[in-house]
């Protein structure tokens, strides 16, 4: 059981039905059934997560309040691919790097950034889509002189 103020169950509440990530809603479900009356083993069977979760959340909620629900930036797992580097082999042409051709494909630019070494053709666009780039395709042009 977890003493909760009404205001923050009425803001639970509303997360827990409206909140923009998925995992707030999760957490803010947990807390509200705690406030409730339930037990963290109950809830933990209920939600399908660990009873070691639900106490973390708790702890948080205790120490930061409702702000304690959301992910800190900073955690998880680092990104292998530097995207300033696959920038600036982007910004330059293929044929500056030996290679035959004028424009880049994801197999050519994973052979040739360095960061980029092992990425399948997926995850090289997976890294350029997180960079803020989009693929754009070429059109071609046929200059007539006839009017």
């Amino acid at each position: 059981m977890l003493e909760i103020d009404e205001q923050d169950m009425k803001e639970l509440r509303t997360l827990m039905r409206q909140g923009e990530r998925p995992y707030v809603r999760i957490k803010a479900t947990a807390l509200w059934n705690l406030g409730r009356g339930k037990s963290t083993r109950e809830v933990a069977d209920f939600l399908g997560v660990s009873v070691a979760s639900i106490n973390n959340w708790k702890r948080r909620f205790r120490s930061e309040g409702i702000r304690g629900l959301v992910v800190r930036p900073g955690r998880g797992r680092k990104a292998r691919a530097d995207t300033s580097e696959v920038e600036r082999y982007i910004r330059q042409s293929p044929q500056s790097f030996g290679l035959a051709q004028t424009r880049w494909t994801l197999h050519a630019l994973a052979q040739v950034a360095p960061s980029l070494e092992g990425f399948t053709e997926m995850g090289v666009w997976k890294v350029l889509k997180r960079a803020g780039f989009r693929y754009k395709c070429g059109q071609p042009y046929l200059h007539s002189p006839d009017p």
